[in-house]
């Protein structure tokens, strides 16, 4: 089998860019769903006296909510277990509350008086703060550094380790994987945490990797190529490489399908992010990253070096 990827390759920049347009009017007008690590909220540390879970702790919260019609649901909670806790030990995050500072004091005690009467913890334990909003700009400016950081990084070992054209196909493949995961995330409303950015840095490492080997297939086929045709020989690195490409993507995706089935709320987000950037970022590294190549080379092997 060997498919001509090449000679669709237009249809294919046609698609990636009307993905792209759609993805940046969602960012424009809807934007994306900041969590508490970005806009602000309550964290609270508590040690139960008996054995908790996530599952306890969310039914909990789902009756309090019913009972005092809280401003935010059990699903926005972020519930981390202390890993030397014993299953006791819990950190609890939930937004922060759309009123003055006094009634959000007043509401905060309330959830801390009904989740002590449900589920018994120790006051000597117990630690409260806020993380307000200047804090989480903070992280948002942060978060946008370490996603350029990234990227810059890849750019220079991609430049060191090839020829400026295939650098250039696989960062714009990077790109085009970034914009549109996000424009996704924006589009399904799903809340953008500080799990949610790990797994768009994830996804920059995953989608260059994919990139990477079929130019490197691409680099060594150039060597010994009888064939002037450049896209022929894209063409034939690609269905070489092509096994590995999606044996590799379907066992990362077996894997993420298990954290969305059974990994908890609490890493959904970045199981759910990451799941489709592996999903895009396939599509980029065949037909992306290697259609930039080629038109940055030409047709003619010998044509530009």
């Amino acid at each position: 089998m060997n498919l001509q990827f090449m000679k669709h390759r237009y249809t294919f920049f046609g698609i990636s860019i009307a993905l792209i347009i759609v993805s940046v009017l969602l960012l424009a007008i809807k934007g994306l769903n900041y969590g508490i690590d970005f806009k602000g909220g309550s964290i609270i540390h508590v040690r139960f006296e008996s054995e908790m879970n996530e599952t306890k702790i969310r039914d909990i919260f789902k009756s309090i909510e019913k009972n005092r019609s809280l401003y935010f649901t059990s699903d926005q909670l972020i519930i981390q277990s202390v890993a030397s806790g014993m299953g006791k030990e819990f950190i609890i995050q939930y937004p922060a509350a759309p009123v003055d500072s006094q009634k959000n004091s007043e509401i905060h005690d309330f959830i801390l008086s009904d989740l002590k009467a449900a589920a018994p913890y120790s006051d000597e334990a117990l630690e409260v703060s806020n993380v307000g909003p200047t804090v989480g700009e903070e992280m948002k400016k942060q978060g946008i550094q370490a996603a350029i950081i990234s990227v810059i990084g890849i750019l220079l070992y991609l430049a060191y380790r090839f020829e400026f054209q295939s650098a250039t196909g696989a960062i714009v493949a990077i790109v085009h994987d970034l914009i549109i995961t996000l424009g996704f995330l924006a589009m399904i409303g799903v809340e953008f945490d500080i799990t949610v950015l790990a797994g768009i840095l994830t996804l920059l490492g995953y989608s260059v990797n994919d990139s990477i080997v079929i130019l490197d297939r691409i680099r060594e086929n150039r060597k010994f190529a009888k064939d002037n045709n450049f896209a022929n020989l894209i063409n034939d690195s690609i269905n070489q490489t092509l096994g590995r490409t999606l044996n590799t993507s379907i066992t990362t995706l077996l894997a993420l399908f298990s954290l969305l089935w059974l990994g908890g709320i609490s890493i959904w987000g970045f199981a759910l992010t990451l799941t489709f950037g592996v999903i895009i970022g396939t599509y980029s590294s065949v037909f992306v990253a290697s259609p930039v190549l080629l038109e940055m080379t030409g047709e003619k092997l010998g044509r530009a070096k």
